[in-house]
């Protein structure tokens, strides 16, 4: 009898936590209502509750507005945390595979957003309906678990060493230009790169940057940047106006080359092709969300020009 009580105890406990969990997410307890079948009075008393066993404010809330305190937003990272070893430790006592539920949230680049990352997305939802998903693009480097993510679509290196990093694939990426561009400023040689005006995009292509040609060759050249940006969209609405030659993945250009709205610089020649990760907090368990997510991915991207798959 002693245990059954103890073990009521725990799981009245991760009611708790899961209640504040919604309420953090959502941003209000009538949200949080909504999203567990239940009146906004309860979770209203379940919240003072926790914050009665843990001795602290989780939330300041008045008629107006809610607002996590630095606790709770702490124990929002913690709750998520729990509930998803709970999760994997249900799933693996259970001796099965749970299917993809719940919310999952990404960061990627804002300039995959407008392509393989949000049809990987959409791809996802229609094959697991009971899924939500956050995608938040942005080109800056974010802290991964203070934004509450699963999953984090990034460019070269992840130099975080308390993240988990997959690698997908390389992306190649040539040098283009526009026709009127490349008019103005005549032939244009590896040589002379240094001395033409190119769009640069931070942190991948300013400064120093490596290139190759068919034969295996790598040459570093300097680059001259009197444009940059840290966007890859801006970075290529400015090729695009003519502000000077820039780099572009294939999949990116390959309509615009089509149609002769930009040409190729240097033929021979490519910039050192970059490794694409998704970065994952870490831990053993991950929920069935985030391993459907990477394949919907790694799906999508597989089929893109120019992508090499890592094996």
């Amino acid at each position: 009898m002693l245990y059954v009580r103890r073990m009521k105890h725990v799981h009245d406990r991760l009611d708790l936590l899961d209640t504040f969990q919604k309420i953090g997410e959502s941003g209000s307890l009538s949200k949080a209502a909504r999203l567990l079948g239940t009146t906004q009075p309860t979770v209203s008393r379940r919240l003072l509750e926790l914050e009665r066993l843990l001795g602290c404010k989780l939330a300041l809330r008045t008629t107006a507005s809610f607002s996590l305190t630095d606790e709770g937003r702490s124990l929002l990272v913690e709750a998520r945390d729990l509930g998803d070893r709970w999760s994997g430790l249900s799933q693996r006592l259970k001796g099965g595979q749970s299917r993809p539920e719940g919310t999952l949230r990404v960061i990627g680049p804002s300039g995959y957003g407008t392509g393989f990352l949000t049809d990987a997305v959409t791809d996802l939802r229609a094959a697991h309906p009971a899924l939500r998903v956050e995608l938040t693009l942005t080109d800056r480097v974010l802290d991964l678990t203070a934004w509450g993510a699963e999953c984090w679509v990034c460019v070269g290196e992840v130099r975080d060493p308390g993240l988990v990093s997959r690698k997908l694939g390389m992306m190649e990426r040539v040098l283009i230009a526009t026709p009127e561009l490349l008019r103005k400023l005549g032939p244009v040689t590896i040589a002379r790169l240094p001395q033409l005006p190119c769009v640069g995009l931070v942190p991948y292509v300013t400064g120093n940057v490596r290139m190759l040609d068919r034969s295996g060759r790598s040459r570093m050249v300097t680059l001259d940047t009197p444009i940059q940006t840290d966007s890859l969209l801006s970075s290529y609405r400015a090729i695009l106006n003519g502000a000077g030659i820039g780099a572009a993945a294939p999949w990116m250009c390959q309509d615009d080359l089509k149609t002769g709205r930009v040409q190729r610089v240097l033929a021979n020649w490519w910039l050192e092709p970059i490794a694409i990760h998704v970065a994952l907090p870490p831990g053993i368990y991950r929920p069935a969300r985030v391993t459907a997510f990477i394949e919907a991915l790694k799906a999508r991207m597989s089929a893109l020009s120019g992508f090499r798959p890592s094996s």
